[in-house]
């Protein structure tokens, strides 16, 4: 079973933590020796730690970097459109 170690930092994985959970767009940011910070793209975004050693049901895919592009630009977007409401 994969655990959060397994994921690089930098990257952004969909992943089902456990099984039967919703899918989730995560990124670890940061690494020590026995845990790894992790950014959760949701509604709100989170931070988390977790145990490397802990484990991840599903590593669906890792995000290309045209995909993490894209993702990010959806977000950009929304950003520009609520500047223009507080002018």
């Amino acid at each position: 079973m994969p655990v959060f170690n397994d994921l690089s930092l930098d990257k952004q994985y969909l992943i089902n933590e456990f099984d039967g959970d919703q899918v989730l767009l995560v990124e670890p940011i940061m690494k020590t020796e026995s845990c790894v910070l992790i950014l959760i793209h949701e509604d709100v975004e989170t931070f988390q730690w977790k145990k490397l050693s802990d484990d991840i049901f599903d590593i669906i895919e890792e995000l290309s970097e045209e995909k993490s592009e894209e993702f990010e630009a959806l977000f950009e977007e929304d950003e520009d459109d609520f500047e223009e409401f507080e002018d």
